[in-house]
């Protein structure tokens, strides 16, 4: 089912960092109850149940931000009851600059919009070989200086550590698993991407003068999803590559979990990317506005429909991994050639692929071992 590696990395606790053009800020807490520190000042926000009022639709946060993610449960994000009770009060009608709370609500949604669809922009160019060695020879801490030395002459376990260091610092509003491994000068990153159904489908609107929350269209919701994924990739490969200049090609691909037909999880990998280092080296990321164009630039798996439905492809696979499926394929055609039936190859056919060996022979022995356990 794809590549499949043994590191592996959560982000996304109950501490958020969130970033927009405007700054940083943090939220502390989990769903339900939760304290934003930005320069605006301090937010409380509690939702229906954790203030006793569930089911009314109505919440209390001392100033509303709009968030595009809801932790699985889709909340109606309302403005507190006092100060709607005390705006149906007010027949006499006032333009939106003169509601400062209604005007922050829709700011701060479009801000938090903008930092999750375009967090590539949010990262530092990728440094190119002779910028990275600069930038080694100015590290004054010894210890630092030599591990970036030894990432530059292409030590597995150096890069790898230098990638697992930079993910447990990362913190993004939302769950995703990065998986990893280097062969030669190829990272393949495999990322466990955020489910759309975790997407806030509620956007804030004035109508009459009066704050409400209209649903998105699900053309909506798939583009700000769609959008989200790629530029989760751009920025994460823009990273890796300033984690070594031995890296040379990142070739990334997402899935998510889905149920087939019948009804078993199975992961369905919505794009598969060969970012080269070169290209973005040459690439002000801060000023990059075409996300699906400079993508489509590289070679991909990408299907992705005019009202942005993703159809699954199939993931590029590590030249280990493409050889082992070769040897597993020639060991089927053998035992195929000794009689056994198709119905009975295509039982032990995935088991197979998932040996590693180093010839073909190995594999014919394990099969028929397979075949033997089946019977």
């Amino acid at each position: 089912m794809g590549i499949r590696f043994n590191k592996s990395i959560k982000i996304g606790n109950f501490l958020k960092v969130n970033v927009s053009r405007n700054g940083l800020s943090l939220t502390a807490g989990k769903r339900g109850a939760s304290v934003n520190i930005g320069k605006r000042g301090t937010y409380l926000n509690l939702s229906p149940s954790a203030v006793g009022i569930t089911g009314t639709g109505l919440s209390y946060r001392q100033k509303i931000s709009g968030s595009l993610f809801n932790n699985k449960k889709k909340e109606s994000k309302q403005v507190s009851a006092e100060k709607k009770t005390s705006a149906l009060k007010k027949k006499e009608e006032k333009p939106v600059e003169a509601l400062p709370d209604y005007a922050d609500i829709l700011r701060e949604y479009e801000e938090n919009k903008e930092s999750l669809i375009n967090l590539h922009k949010y990262t530092d160019d990728v440094m190119n070989k002779s910028e990275f060695a600069d930038f080694v020879d100015s590290l004054d801490n010894e210890a630092k200086h030599q591990i970036y030395a030894n990432s530059i002459l292409g030590d597995e376990d150096t890069i790898e550590n230098l990638v697992s260091s930079f993910m447990k610092e990362l913190k993004l509003p939302y769950d995703v698993r990065v998986n990893y491994e280097l062969e030669d000068n190829v990272l393949y990153v495999d990322l466990d991407l955020p489910e759309i159904e975790d997407l806030d489908d509620m956007y804030p609107s004035v109508n009459n003068y009066k704050l409400t929350y209209r649903k998105l269209t699900s053309t909506q919701l798939r583009e700000i999803y769609a959008r989200l994924v790629m530029s989760l990739s751009v920025f994460l490969s823009a990273n890796y590559f300033n984690v070594s200049s031995y890296i040379d090609m990142i070739v990334i691909s997402g899935f998510t979990t889905v149920r087939d037909r019948q009804g078993d999880l199975v992961d369905q990998y919505l794009f598969s990317v060969k970012f080269t280092r070169e290209e973005f080296e040459k690439t002000k990321l801060e000023k990059l506005d075409d996300l699906y164009g400079f993508i489509m630039n590289f070679e991909n798996r990408i299907n992705l429909s005019k009202n942005y439905a993703f159809k699954a492809v199939k993931p590029y696979e590590t030249e280990t991994v493409m050889r082992s499926n070769e040897l597993a394929e020639e060991a089927l055609e053998a035992l195929k050639g000794l009689g056994y039936k198709a119905s009975q190859l295509n039982l032990i056919a995935d088991r197979l692929k998932e040996c590693q060996y180093e010839s073909s022979a190995e594999y014919l022995k394990a099969g028929l071992m397979l075949l033997n356990e089946e019977k």
